[in-house]
Formats: structure tokens, C-alpha cells, sequence
């Protein structure tokens, strides 16, 4: 399969498609590093390296999402944000990654040369108990900052968002979550994300999308994003339904 380039207000993506395609534009320098965004439906996405180091975010058990389960993944690296069906089946993927998850993520790790941050967030702070954590991951990837907030229900203190500082891409919950609308704005206001990927059921990416002037639709379920082709204006990446 060859992923059609094209490059738009200075963001880079590549359409997937189903049968093939050629080439309409190729990015605008040949050595810019790349990084592709697979999105197989509700959190669940794969995170690909210009070295082919991928990474797989919130694998969701059957039945549990309005989506069908993705075929044939074999990524080095699972990150699993909260112990939730929809987050949590490990037996999707077909390899023998190195798993991220509960209080293995929390703090500063290594996988496949991949540093991560992992911050967690309770949903009774004052008890702390692990089965009502999220970890927020950030980490850093041929250039670009991601930061992917999972089943983020609450603002974290000043201090956890200062530690994650500024990023470029961010994974916004906007399904099964009970941030408000503000509080999104918040966050979104704090980290400063150039691009925003807004997760969970098609609807309400749809719904969040709305929000903003600067929305891009994808043709399908895959994006290519480049630290060289940043959009200027803070943009929202609407993935099309895999």
C-alpha cells in the first residue's frame, strides 16, 4: 500500500488507503523525519518512528467501543493508561511488547529508546488507590512532544502539568470522560499543543471538532506528522473512521 503525501497549512499528513494510491506530493524535504499515526478506533492508536520503533496506546477488549478490533499488531511498546476494558486488552496485539502500565508507568522510564513520562492522576486523590488511577504519558519522537492523557477525568495539579511542559501533539479524551468542555479548553490552554487528536467515539470527535476554525479531516484513518511541518495555527486532526 502506498499512503498518498500531500502538505496543507503546514501540516504534513498522509491519506491511507485501502487499495493503494500514488504519489501526489511528496513532503517538502526528503529528510525530515517522519512519524505516523495509525487510529484503530476509540484510544487506541499506533505510534510509528522514522526507525520503525511503534508504539500502541489503550488496546480495547471486544465489545467494549462502538469499534472492531485491528488485525496484525506488532509494536514494541504498549502504553496503558487506566485498568478499564476499553484500555487494557494486551492479548490485541500479536508481539511480545514491553507493556506500560499501572505503577510501572508512573515516572520516568525507557522502552526501545523511547524515554516516557508517566504522570498519574487518581480519581479520589486523598486515597490514591490504583484500580481509579490514569497515567498521562508524555514522551518525545523524531522531534515531536506527544502527551496522551488516556481516561483523564480531572485537572491535574499545577505541578504534574508543569512537569509535562509544552508538547506538540495531544490526545484530548473527549468520550467517556467527565472533564467539561472548560476544562478541555484549560488543558489544552497549559500545554500548548500545536495539533490536537481528539479520541473516543465518532460523535463526539465530531462534537469537539466543531469548536474550532482550524480543523483537518482526514481522508482515512492514518496521519504523517513532521517537527518540521507544524501547522502555524493550532490545529485539530479529525481521523476518519477505520
Amino acid at each position: 500500500m502506498i499512503a498518498r503525501h500531500i502538505l496543507l497549512a503546514g501540516l504534513a499528513v498522509a491519506l491511507a488507503g485501502c487499495g493503494g494510491g500514488s504519489i501526489q506530493k511528496e513532503a517538502s524535504a526528503p529528510q525530515q523525519r517522519l512519524v505516523r499515526v495509525d487510529w484503530y478506533g476509540y484510544q487506541c492508536f499506533r505510534i510509528k518512528s522514522s526507525l520503525g520503533i511503534s508504539i500502541v496506546t489503550n488496546p480495547f477488549s471486544p465489545g467494549s467501543t462502538e469499534f472492531s478490533q485491528p488485525k496484525n499488531l506488532s509494536p514494541e511498546i504498549v502504553l496503558i493508561t487506566t485498568e478499564n476494558d476499553n484500555a487494557n486488552n494486551v492479548d490485541m496485539v500479536e508481539s511480545t511488547p514491553q507493556i506500560i502500565r499501572s505503577s510501572v508507568g508512573i515516572g520516568e522510564c525507557n522502552a526501545g529508546g523511547v524515554r516516557f513520562l508517566g504522570v498519574p492522576v487518581f480519581k479520589t486523590p486523598n486515597t490514591q488507590d490504583i484500580s481509579g488511577m490514569n497515567v498521562i504519558y508524555r514522551w518525545s519522537m523524531d522531534g515531536l512532544k506527544f502527551c496522551f492523557l488516556g481516561e483523564l477525568d480531572r485537572i491535574p495539579p499545577q505541578s504534574d502539568l508543569d512537569q509535562i511542559g509544552s508538547v506538540d501533539v495531544l490526545f484530548m479524551p473527549v468520550t467517556g470522560t467527565q472533564l467539561t468542555s472548560p476544562q478541555r479548553q484549560q488543558l489544552i490552554q497549559q500545554l500548548h499543543p500545536r495539533i490536537v487528536v481528539p479520541m473516543g467515539s465518532l460523535a463526539d470527535m465530531s462534537r469537539f471538532a466543531s469548536g474550532y476554525s482550524s480543523v483537518y479531516h482526514l481522508n482515512g484513518p492514518a496521519a504523517l506528522l513532521s517537527r518540521d511541518a507544524l501547522p502555524a495555527v493550532q490545529t485539530v486532526l479529525l481521523f476518519r473512521a477505520p
